[in-house]
């Protein structure tokens, strides 16, 4: 089974570090992820809460990514919740909660192949000169 195309914006995050051409014809949806849904419990909400506003400062959330995201904080509510009962979790639920963490870029090894670019001292000069 051959590997999933990794999205273009994590690409560009990564440096694109296959050198491959990027795909300039990759559907970008308009439109930021909305407010956390209401009806959410309050372990998925705190996850909400702690991952939307990365993802959105890092721009790889759309409006379009809102299931999966609520399908990863939901997951990761009934895996506290589990846990806060004392009742052994399912490797069912934790097979979704990671694979739902790779495809947001939520893992150690999702993020090892990022590269955020450095801010500091721009010249602003420096945009004749490269």
């Amino acid at each position: 089974m051959a590997n999933k195309p990794t999205p273009t914006a994590l690409k560009k995050l990564a440096g694109n570090p296959g050198k491959r051409p990027m795909n300039d014809r990759e559907p970008t949806p308009a439109g930021r992820i909305g407010a956390c849904p209401s009806w959410f419990p309050a372990d998925a909400r705190l996850e909400w809460d702690r991952i939307v506003p990365e993802l959105d400062r890092l721009g790889v959330l759309t409006s379009v990514d809102a299931a999966t995201v609520e399908a990863h904080c939901l997951t990761y509510g009934e895996i506290v919740a589990t846990v806060k009962a004392g009742e052994p979790l399912r490797a069912a639920l934790l097979g979704q909660m990671r694979a739902y963490a790779a495809e947001l870029g939520l893992t150690p090894a999702a993020r090892a192949k990022l590269v955020v670019p450095q801010g500091g001292d721009d010249d602003p000069a420096d945009e004749f000169f490269r």
